[in-house]
C-alpha cells in the first residue's frame, strides 16, 4: 500500500528532492546545540576559558538560524508537493467516478463514494504532507543523536539505546491489533455518510410521513456502530502510547544513571553528562513521534485501500482503442437483435430490433418494468448490450467515443435535475460558451423565459439543491431549455410530462413539440396520447417487442396498445389497467 502511495509521488520528485535536501542540511544544525553546552561546561566554566563564552553562544545562535532557514524551506517545498499530490489524487478519483458506468453507481452508495473522495483522500494528505516528512526527519534525528551519544561515551550510549528496542516490539503488536480495525472504522464512516446524505435529500418525504423518530433511530444505529468501532481504536491507542512513553522514560533513567556512574568513575565529564541530558529528548522525541506516525500510517493504509478500490475498479463501459468521434450525425438510430440484462436473473430486453430514421419519431410504450427506459439507456450507451448492436448512422456505439456521439444527443427525464447554481448556469450546461442571446432564445422556445423574467434576480436566480426553489413544471422547462441550447440531432424523452403540475403540462408539451421538430426522437411514455403522433410505436412487454406500427395500425390490431388506449381515453389510468400477467 505505501509503496503504491509513494509511487504516486513520482511527478513531484523535484520539489520533494529539494525538500529532503533541506532536511538533510537542517538535521545537523538541530543536533549541534548540546555539543556547545558541553563545551561551555567543560571548557568555559571548568577550564576557565571565559573569553570563549560569547563566541560559543554566537556560534550556537548562527547554527540555529541556518537550520531554521533550511526547515522553513523544507516545510514549504514538502507542504506544497503534498498539497499538489492530494489535489491531483482527488481529481483522479472524481474523474474515475465520472467515467464509471451507471451500473457501478447503482451498486455503490453515493455517500460512501463521497466519503472516499473527500475524507479518505484527506487522511492520505496527512501521510504525504506530515507522515513522510515526519518519518524521514525523525529517523535522521534518531540516527544522528544515537551516533553522537555513542561518540560521547559508547558505554552510556548502549545503555540508553537498549530500552528503545522494546518500542519495535510494541509497534509490531499494535499494528497486528489495528490492521483491520481502521479499515472497518472508515467503512462505518462511509455507512454513516450514506445515511446522512439520504436524510438530507429525502427530508421532505421523512417529514411528510412523520418518520423523524424512525430515521433518527436508523442514523443512531449507524452512528453507534461507528462509535463502537472507533472506541476499539481508542482502547488500542490507550495502551500503546503510554507504553511508548514509559519505555522512553526508562531510557532517560538509564542514560542519567549510567552517565552519572561513569562521571564518578572518571570516565566521563560533567559537560558530557549535560550534553547527554540535552540529547535525551532529541533521542526519545523521534521514537515517540514515529510511534504516533505509525498509528497515522495504519489509518492511512485503511483509507488508501478504499481510495485505490475506486481507482482500480474496472470501467465496464469505456472507449475502445481507436474509437472515433462523429463530427456530425444524420440521426439514424438502430437496434439489431439486442439482448440486455441488468443481472443474470433479470433480462430487460430480448432480441429487440428496430430502426428510427433521421428526423422521425418513435414511441416506446408498455407496462411498468417492461424495459422501456432501458432502450434510452442503451442509446446513450450508459450500458452495453450482452448481444446485438446499438448503432447511430450505422456505427456501432462501441466503436465511437462516448463524448463524441453523446454531444449529438439530449435527454429530458421524468425527474428534472438542476445543479445548485443559477438558472443561467443550468441552461448553459447544454452548450458551454453559448451567447446570452442563444440562451434566452432557448428559454423562450422552452416556455421558460416568461417565468424567469418575473423572478427578482432573473437568470441569476439560484435554484437551490436539485432545483428545490422552483416548481416541478419550472424545473422541467429549464431542462427543456438546456436541451434546446444543446441543439441535438437525437432527442430522448423519458416520461417528460409525468411529474409536472397540470397547469404546466400544456406549456411543456408545446415546448417539447417544438424541440422535436426535425430531430430523431425516441419517446418513452405511459400516456399513450403523447405518442399517438409518432411515426412508429413499439409495445415492449417483458423485454420483447410485442407490437409495432403506427397508432392506427396498432388500434386495428386490437392488442395491448388498442386496449390501453381505449381505457385511457375513457379516463382509466394505465397503472390500474396493467395486464395481470
Amino acid at each position: 500500500m505505501f509503496v503504491r502511495i509513494l509511487g504516486l509521488l513520482r511527478p513531484y520528485r523535484a520539489p520533494l528532492a529539494a525538500g529532503f535536501a533541506c532536511l538533510l542540511l537542517a538535521t545537523p544544525c538541530q543536533l549541534f546545540h548540546p555539543l556547545v553546552w558541553k563545551y561551555i561546561v567543560d571548557d568555559v566554566l571548568i577550564e576557565g576559558k571565559r573569553e570563549m563564552l560569547l563566541p560559543a553562544l554566537a556560534l550556537m545562535l548562527a547554527v540555529y538560524l541556518v537550520g531554521a532557514g533550511f526547515s522553513i524551506a523544507r516545510t514549504w517545498l514538502l507542504g506544497r508537493a503534498g498539497q499538489r499530490f492530494v489535489h491531483d489524487l482527488r481529481e483522479r478519483v472524481h474523474a474515475k467516478l465520472l467515467r464509471q458506468s451507471l451500473a457501478y453507481h447503482h451498486e455503490h452508495r453515493s455517500g460512501d463514494m463521497q466519503a472516499r473522495a473527500i475524507g479518505d483522500v484527506d487522511v492520505l494528505q496527512e501521510v504525504v504532507i506530515n507522515g513522510v516528512d515526519t518519518i524521514v526527519s525523525n529517523a535522521l534525528s534518531f540516527v544522528g543523536v544515537a551516533g553522537v551519544i555513542l561518540w560521547l561515551n559508547w558505554k552510556v550510549g548502549i545503555v540508553s539505546l537498549i530500552p528503545l528496542g522494546l518500542v519495535a516490539l510494541m509497534v509490531w503488536f499494535f499494528n497486528r491489533r489495528v490492521k483491520g480495525l481502521y479499515r472497518s472504522v472508515r467503512d462505518k464512516l462511509g455507512d454513516l455518510s450514506s445515511v446522512l446524505q439520504e436524510h438530507l435529500m429525502g427530508v421532505g418525504v421523512i417529514k411528510a410521513f412523520a418518520r423523524e423518530p424512525h430515521e433518527a433511530a436508523r442514523f443512531e444505529a449507524r452512528n453507534a456502530a461507528f462509535y463502537a468501532e472507533s472506541l476499539r481504536g481508542v482502547k488500542a491507542r490507550a495502551a500503546y502510547f503510554p507504553g511508548v512513553m514509559s519505555v522512553g522514560f526508562l531510557s532517560n533513567v538509564a542514560m542519567i544513571g549510567a552517565g552519572a556512574y561513569y562521571v564518578m568513575q572518571g570516565e566521563f565529564t560533567v559537560g558530557g553528562l549535560i550534553a547527554l541530558r540535552g540529547y535525551w529528548w532529541q533521542l526519545f522525541s523521534p521514537v515517540q513521534t514515529l510511534a504516533q506516525t505509525n498509528e497515522m500510517l495504519q489509518r492511512a493504509a485503511a483509507s488508501g485501500s478504499r481510495v485505490f478500490e475506486v481507482l482500480d475498479a474496472p470501467e465496464v463501459v469505456q472507449d475502445a482503442p481507436g474509437s472515433k468521434a462523429l463530427e456530425s450525425v444524420q440521426g439514424r438510430v438502430s437496434f439489431e437483435q439486442v439482448r440486455f440484462a441488468y443481472t443474470p436473473e433479470r433480462t430487460a430486453l430480448e432480441n429487440v430490433s428496430f430502426v428510427v430514421e433521421p428526423g422521425h419519431t418513435a414511441g416506446v410504450v408498455g407496462p411498468s418494468g417492461a424495459g422501456k427506459s432501458t432502450v434510452l439507456n442503451l442509446i446513450l450507451r450508459f450500458y452495453d448490450p450482452q448481444a446485438g448492436t446499438v448503432a447511430i448512422d450505422g456505427h456501432d456505439l462501441r466503436t465511437l467515443s462516448q463524448s463524441g456521439f453523446r454531444r449529438h444527443c439530449a435527454i429530458v427525464t421524468q425527474e428534472p435535475f438542476l445543479f445548485n447554481a443559477s438558472i443561467r448556469e443550468n441552461i448553459l450546461f447544454g452548450r458551454l460558451g453559448a451567447s446570452e442571446a442563444d440562451m434566452i432564445e432557448a428559454a423562450r422556445e422552452a416556455n421558460a423565459h416568461e417565468f424567469v423574467e418575473r423572478l427578482p434576480q432573473g437568470y441569476d436566480t439560484l435554484v437551490g439543491e436539485r432545483g428545490v426553489k422552483l416548481s416541478g413544471g419550472q424545473k422541467q422547462r429549464l431542462c427543456i431549455a438546456r436541451a434546446f441550447l444543446a441543439n441535438p440531432r437525437i432527442l430522448l424523452l423519458d416520461e417528460a410530462t409525468a411529474s409536472v403540475e397540470p397547469e404546466s403540462e400544456a406549456l411543456i408539451q408545446a415546448a417539447l413539440e417544438r424541440l422535436m421538430q426535425g430531430r430523431t426522437t425516441v419517446i418513452v411514455s405511459h400516456r399513450l396520447s403523447l405518442v399517438r403522433g409518432c411515426d412508429q410505436l413499439l409495445v415492449i412487454d417483458r423485454g420483447l417487442v410485442r407490437e409495432r406500427g403506427s397508432h392506427d395500425e396498432l388500434l386495428a390490431q386490437g392488442g395491448w396498445y388498442a386496449r390501453m388506449y381505449r381505457l385511457q381515453s375513457e379516463g382509466v389510468p394505465l397503472e390500474s389497467a396493467v395486464d395481470p400477467r
